[in-house]
């Protein structure tokens, strides 16, 4: 793994979800959930990071964003599986998905980029 000392969540998720992936780059994902097993913050911060990016008005960020989520849901535990659980974050997920709140998002529904949630 490319992985450099140091480096923050902010600048992982950056790569992970970098929208001229062509594909989701596993190595930034795992990066991306081990940094955050590593932080005594890592799960706060990494849940305000996932929740802007999971509303990017770009479709393809904003998918990867979702299957960065759901990689940390498997891998970062009950910290982090607390974080996801709060209000302040389900509540960002549901402007995704609400159709009084709009976003633009253009192509694939809202709905099913949330669907496995």
């Amino acid at each position: 793994m490319a992985e450099a000392e140091g480096e923050s969540l902010e600048s992982w998720l950056n790569k992970a979800t970098n929208p001229s992936n062509r594909q989701e780059d596993w190595e930034y994902i795992i990066g991306f959930c081990d940094q955050i097993n590593k932080e005594l913050e890592g799960p706060q911060i990494a849940v305000r990071l996932l929740a802007h990016k999971i509303q990017s008005p770009q479709e393809w960020e904003a998918v990867q964003a979702l299957t960065v989520l759901e990689a940390c849901m498997k891998n970062c535990g009950r910290r982090l599986h607390n974080e996801v659980g709060k209000f302040r974050f389900l509540n960002e997920l549901i402007k995704v998905v609400s159709p009084k709140l709009d976003t633009g998002l253009a192509g694939r529904s809202k709905d099913q980029r949330c669907l496995p949630y």
